[in-house]
């Protein structure tokens, strides 16, 4: 797998402090902006056949989350969490 798959959400594709979260979290997300806006328009909670792409959130400590990583497609979001549950040492709930 390609480094940038790991961190691309957060800034300058580097390694989050993972003492920051409680867990991770695998969530399908779809973007609701307007064809032909500028930006996006991210909304989470979709099921696993709605998703457009899947995102890997840390769960904050202090409470919300923060987006680790994105994924084309479930397949590959189940890697990339494998191997973030064994680099961070943090569980994993799937929420799609």
């Amino acid at each position: 797998m390609r480094p940038d798959i790991f961190f691309n959400c957060q800034p300058g594709g580097l390694e989050p402090d993972w003492q920051r979260f409680t867990n991770l979290e695998l969530g399908g997300c779809i973007d609701l902006a307007e064809d032909g806006s500028y930006g996006t328009w991210i909304e989470g909670g979709r099921s696993r056949q709605e998703a457009e792409f899947f995102t890997i959130y840390g769960r904050l400590q202090e409470g919300g989350a923060e987006a680790i990583t994105d994924c084309l497609d479930f397949e590959s979001a189940r890697r990339v969490t494998a191997y973030l549950v064994k680099r961070s040492g943090l569980t994993l709930e799937i929420l799609c």
